[in-house]
Formats: structure tokens, C-alpha cells, sequence
């Protein structure tokens, strides 16, 4: 098993993914790797299951390229599409994989996902997100960590991930 460790926020668009990843990078310097910039340039192709593969298997390339050069990296999806289950599999032969969820009321979600800046997220309907949040939200994994992203600050967040890192070697660690 590698050393290098990827750690997999996942939830519900606008569950704060970005957020929480951005936060930990600033506060405790492991850096995050924002995927949806590469599913940004994909963009204009057609949505379909080559086009989920293709963005999944970019992904991949450029987390290999970027586990050259260090040891910890965050990146954060919803695993809604059955695709994703494909590249946990695929990273998992390679890295120590680490997941968190971050979980926050749908409705709550749906508003955050409204109200921010639509030009550095992948534009989707109101309906496809309620869509993409109810399978993200039932997404059954064995997470690791589990953060609630709806009343916590900054701060209570960056402590909780903080302690968990520092307790690596335990199998769960869940907050709620």
C-alpha cells in the first residue's frame, strides 16, 4: 500500500466540498485538488457515459501527476454517477484512500448550490442538482470521517479534520 493519501470529500452539491477542502489547505497545508476544473473542460461535450469516463480517467491522470510531488492531497465529488465507484476502485490499487463525508440538509445544499458563483461550477438545472443531491446524499460508503456542514464554523471544522488526521491509524472516526 502507498504512503500517499488521498483524501475523498464527498457529498451533495453545495454540501460545502470546495469549502472545507480550500479551508483544510489553507489551515494545515495539504493541498487540494479542485476536480471540477477538470470536469470544466469537458464541458462542451456531450453528456453521456463516455463522457462521465473520460472526466473520471482525466481525473485520475491528474492525480497521478500531482502524487508525484506529494504525499497528501484532498479532492472532493459527489460519487453520484456509478463511474465513480470504478475510479475508488482504480485509486485504491494505487493510494491510501481516506473518505469523508460532508453531509448538510438537502434544502440547505440546494440553496447553497443557487446563491454561489455559477461561472467556477458545472452548470446544471435546479432539478438536476435536487437529482445529483438525492444520490449523492444516499451514497453508502465506509467513510472514514464524517463532517455535518451545517451549523459548524470554520474553526470546529479544521479541528475536527485536524484530529482525525492526527488519529490516521484508527478504521472510523465519525462527528455528528
Amino acid at each position: 500500500m502507498s504512503n500517499k493519501i488521498i483524501f475523498i470529500l464527498i457529498g451533495p452539491k453545495g454540501s460545502g466540498k470546495t469549502h472545507i477542502g480550500s479551508l483544510i489547505k489553507r489551515q494545515l497545508g495539504i493541498k487540494f485538488f479542485r476536480v471540477e476544473d477538470v470536469w470544466l473542460k469537458l464541458v462542451k461535450e456531450q453528456f453521456s457515459d463516455a463522457y462521465i469516463q473520460k472526466g473520471f480517467s482525466l481525473v485520475e491522470q491528474e492525480l497521478d501527476e500531482k502524487l508525484k510531488k506529494t504525499d497528501r492531497i484532498i479532492i472532493e465529488s459527489t460519487a453520484a454517477h456509478e463511474e465513480f465507484h470504478n475510479f475508488l476502485a482504480r485509486l485504491r490499487k494505487k493510494y491510501n484512500i481516506k473518505l469523508v463525508k460532508i453531509s448538510a440538509p438537502l434544502d440547505l445544499c440546494l440553496n447553497r448550490t443557487i446563491s454561489r458563483d455559477q461561472t467556477i461550477h458545472i452548470p446544471v438545472s435546479d432539478n438536476r442538482v435536487e437529482e445529483i443531491n438525492r444520490k449523492a446524499f444516499s451514497v453508502d460508503l465506509p467513510f472514514d470521517l464524517v463532517i455535518e456542514n451545517d451549523k459548524r464554523t470554520d474553526k470546529e471544522i479544521v479541528e475536527i479534520f485536524l484530529q482525525f488526521y492526527k488519529c490516521l491509524n484508527s478504521t472510523s472516526y465519525n462527528t455528528k
